[in-house]
């Protein structure tokens, strides 16, 4: 074991008297902290990816996981490295069925979490075949929370096709969504869970853009200081005046004079047309 592990579980282990639990997030930050695991079965197999992944880097991946004959130092390396990152309940699962043995440990735990009975697995295509995304989600979010489901059940040994995965998505998204699952479930096309990914998001993307308030790049006028050249007043437009048969005033003279005379001027230059015509 190097000097910075140890000098980490002699820490931990003055923190706390009895040496387990996740302390070194508290004390040390960072990385750390996203190496915890709280006991979420959901995230379960997230955190033994990055746990595995933490363990690479240290050398000891292949003592836990491998089925050879295990190197007794190593296995007791993995399980003070693997106590470090668990909450209270999940430390308790394994610090008296597996002491000091890492690769029993992380058995445990997988039986625990990640369980291949069928209890568990009943649940999980429950939670994928009742996905509904929620009003204020994303897209991106409501993938995630179907990609959780569809990663537990591979990992349990089901095979889950993308059509499979794209239907129950589908099936979930809100009326809005309607232009788009009719296109998806109508196409010809073969379409796989990445392009369909991609689809949606473009989707919601096109969504967004045709909520947003449009701006008005039309010259608006006053109303108010507009004047009705039908009765006269202010504060309307000719074709919503209310006093329709009302004569047309002059906006310069306040009278009809200049619309009657013009009326008169056009009726007599029309009979002298009439007039040189029969000439």
């Amino acid at each position: 074991m190097d000097e910075e592990n140890i000098f980490f579980i002699n820490m931990n282990r003055e923190e706390n008297s009895t040496g387990y639990g996740p302390r070194r997030a508290k004390s040390t930050g960072g990385k750390w902290e996203r190496l915890v695991f709280d006991g979420d079965e959901n995230k379960y197999e997230l955190w033994e990816v990055k746990f595995l992944g933490h363990l690479r880097m240290l050398g000891l991946k292949e003592t836990i996981q491998s089925s050879d004959e295990v190197d007794q130092e190593k296995n007791e390396e993995c399980y003070a490295e693997l106590i470090q990152f668990l909450d209270d309940k999940s430390l308790s699962l394994v610090m008296h069925e597996a002491t000091d043995d890492g690769r029993k440990a992380l058995q445990i735990l997988r039986c625990h979490y990640a369980s291949q009975g069928k209890p568990r697995i009943i649940a999980l295509y429950t939670e994928l075949t009742s996905l509904k995304k929620a009003a204020n989600e994303t897209v991106t979010d409501y993938i995630i929370r179907a990609e959780k489901a569809v990663t537990s059940l591979r990992n349990a040994k089901e095979v889950i096709s993308d059509g499979l995965i794209i239907a129950m998505i589908v099936k979930g998204l809100p009326e809005s969504y309607k232009p788009f699952a009719i296109h998806i479930t109508q196409s010809s096309e073969e379409v796989t869970f990445i392009q369909f990914k991609s689809k949606l998001r473009s989707y919601e993307e096109t969504e967004k853009f045709d909520c947003k308030p449009k701006a008005d790049n039309v010259m608006k006028v006053d109303i108010s200081t507009v004047t009705c050249y039908g009765c006269g007043t202010r504060g309307h437009v000719a074709r919503d005046c209310r006093q329709k048969g009302a004569p047309k005033w002059c906006n310069y003279h306040k009278s009809s004079t200049v619309t009657r005379h013009a009326g008169e001027g056009r009726s007599i230059k029309m009979r002298r047309n009439k007039q040189q015509k029969h000439e």
